[in-house]
């Protein structure tokens, strides 16, 4: 990694790892001590707060990044118990978690190791139920509205209550459909953002349906820990110092 202690911003998303190689350090929030070590295997709950991550130098990890719906299948158990957490996967899968492991560090390619882990996961698979349709449905919605959508509009549309929908939200996804839009909106600011020029955080608010460029502030300190501006200096470290950059790289800024 190009930056070995990096801030996790975060995402509509959920992780899996199964880490081969030296084990990970994760901070919560700005907090630089008390480090949770993350050694053989475990899953990330959606995060709508901003965690550090030391990286190994030996680095050797499989992982799948799912959608906010996408893991619930796979888990069958209310997301919002790992909404914000990070939990060793055996906890959740037991001795199978191991297994994956161990098969997974005794494939001869990382091409054969790809496959036999889609193959591993597959076999966790459960049927698609009612309330995972609803959630879907409902996120296709947000997605396609950038997380501007009225959760009140939404459920209406859908023909439930927006407690029965909130409900569905936090065992489905691990949080409520409003935070959800919060973490789309947010999202796709970072990815409206050029770095290479002035940035008019005005009409950045305006343009995503903030009330005003003090709102966008807010959800910048509340997920990111930093303003507009800093943050914007941060990134343009990442290209300053031709820094590796991938489709992950707006999820990750320096913090040394």
């Amino acid at each position: 990694m190009p930056f070995r202690h990096e801030k996790i911003l975060p995402v509509p998303a959920l992780d899996l790892k199964i880490n081969l190689g030296s084990a990970f350090y994760m901070y919560e929030g700005d907090c630089k001590t008390s480090a949770i070590r993350l050694n053989e295997s475990w899953l990330g709950g959606l995060y709508a707060v901003h965690h550090s991550i030391d990286w190994p130098s030996d680095m050797r990890v499989y992982g799948v990044r799912f959608k906010p719906n996408g893991a619930y299948p796979f888990l069958s158990f209310p997301l919002s118990e790992v909404y914000n957490q990070v939990v060793a996967l055996d906890a959740i899968w037991g001795q199978y978690a191991s297994q994956i492991r161990e098969r997974l560090h005794n494939a001869l390619t990382i091409e054969a190791g790809l496959i036999l882990f889609e193959q591993l996961l597959r076999e966790r698979l459960g049927k698609s139920s009612y309330e995972h349709k609803v959630v879907e449905y409902a996120i296709s919605i947000i997605n396609q509205h950038h997380g501007t959508v009225s959760i009140r509009e939404l459920s209406d549309h859908i023909g439930i209550s927006q407690n029965h929908l909130g409900t569905l939200f936090k065992r489905v996804v691990g949080t409520s459909a409003k935070e959800l839009a919060r973490l789309y909106r947010f999202e796709q600011v970072l990815h409206a953002v050029e770095h290479r020029h002035t940035v008019d955080w005005t009409q950045v608010a305006q343009q995503f349906a903030y009330y005003d460029l003090s709102h966008l502030n807010k959800d910048f300190m509340a997920f990111i820990g930093h303003n507009p501006s800093d943050y914007l200096s941060l990134r343009r470290r990442v290209y300053a110092e031709d820094a590796l950059v991938d489709q992950l790289s707006l999820r990750t800024i320096p913090t040394d």
